[in-house]
């Protein structure tokens, strides 16, 4: 099997008639054009296994388990966010002991919204 990684707009030929194009990426998800002649069948994996059909052998296993977050598969964190939080979180110290406590306390709900504590602390233990 060939196994390809594609950026957006980037394509694959197969046997000259058939291109395969990856036309966005975006949570976790892609979106792929199929440009194909009528007479060749197209179906989603899903439908063809929902209509009786067999999941190509050529293909591995689904995982039994998927990512242990959801948030792993679209949120991956790395230094740079690290480093954005902990100058956040700098940022709201200075406030405070300037005497804005109300508004550094607003901006962490709001920080915690986009990025809850214990994701750092997981990325920390790492």
């Amino acid at each position: 099997m060939l196994k390809l990684t594609l950026l957006p707009d980037e394509y694959v030929t197969i046997g000259g008639d058939i291109v395969v194009q990856l036309t966005r990426v975006a949570g976790g998800r892609a979106d792929v054009a199929v440009y194909a002649d009528r007479s060749v069948p197209v179906v989603r994996g899903a439908v063809l296994e929902r209509q009786g059909g067999q999941r190509p052998a050529c293909l591995a296993p689904p995982p039994k388990t998927r990512a242990r977050y959801y948030r792993d598969r679209i949120f991956p964190w790395n230094d740079d966010r690290e480093r954005a939080v902990r100058a956040m979180k700098e940022i709201f110290q200075r406030l405070e002991e300037s005497g804005s406590a109300g508004e550094a306390a607003a901006l962490r709900r709001q920080l915690d919204r986009i990025i809850p504590p214990f994701w750092e602390e997981e990325a920390a233990a790492k």
